[in-house]
């Protein structure tokens, strides 16, 4: 059986479960605020969060050139559309998906996500993003089902590796783009750090 949906790319597909780790500290990666790893410490991919005109980057760990550029849109209302493109590009013909606040405010909002490629139509979507960020409970599930693609847990079982305190696992389900998924997580990570800069 193939990936459902290649989104990023059918290299990051995988037939079987996975976790990834996310964390700030790991030795080897010097960029980027957040570095995503298997659970042998390898280096996957890191982000970097400090933002420039509104854009962040996830770049592969095997590579030097971003993967995908987060963009905020601007609106009246703050903080609510999110953009992503292939590579550094800004261009709407590399405009991979978007992301869309649905419900309530802050750090336990519910996020929807519409891949461009499937032309959605409106009030339709083909993922969801709920839970909160800052208590690592967040899940991503399949369109409007309750089918989960992915999951987020604070708690880890590989305690003798040196990641720290603050890092968080997510365990992805076979068949499913796991560049998408970190994609995804990437995006909550700068909402979070856009509503701390406007609460502080």
């Amino acid at each position: 059986m193939e990936c459902y949906n290649p989104i990023i790319g059918p290299q990051y597909c995988l037939l079987y479960p996975t976790d990834l780790v996310f964390t700030k500290t790991i030795a080897g990666v010097r960029h980027g605020e957040l570095s995503v790893t298997d659970v042998n410490c390898k280096p996957l991919f890191w982000f970097d969060g400090s933002s420039e005109n509104n854009r962040w980057f996830l770049v592969d760990a095997n590579s030097t050139s971003p993967l995908i550029s987060i963009k905020r849109k601007k609106s009246w209302r703050c903080h609510d559309r999110w953009q992503v493109f292939r590579g550094a590009s800004k261009k709407k013909r590399d405009l991979l998906f978007k992301l869309k606040r649905s419900s309530s405010f802050g750090f336990n909002a519910e996020w929807r996500v519409n891949l461009v490629a499937n032309k959605t139509i409106e009030n339709k979507y083909d993922f969801k993003i709920k839970g909160g960020y800052k208590k690592r409970s967040i899940k991503i599930y399949k369109g409007d089902t309750s089918i989960v693609v992915a999951q987020m847990r604070k708690e880890h079982k590989f305690v003798n590796l040196p990641w720290d305190k603050h890092a968080f696992v997510v365990n992805i389900n076979p068949h499913t783009d796991h560049a998408f998924i970190v994609s995804l997580i990437v995006v909550i990570d700068a909402i979070s750090q856009v509503l701390q800069a406007a609460s502080s």
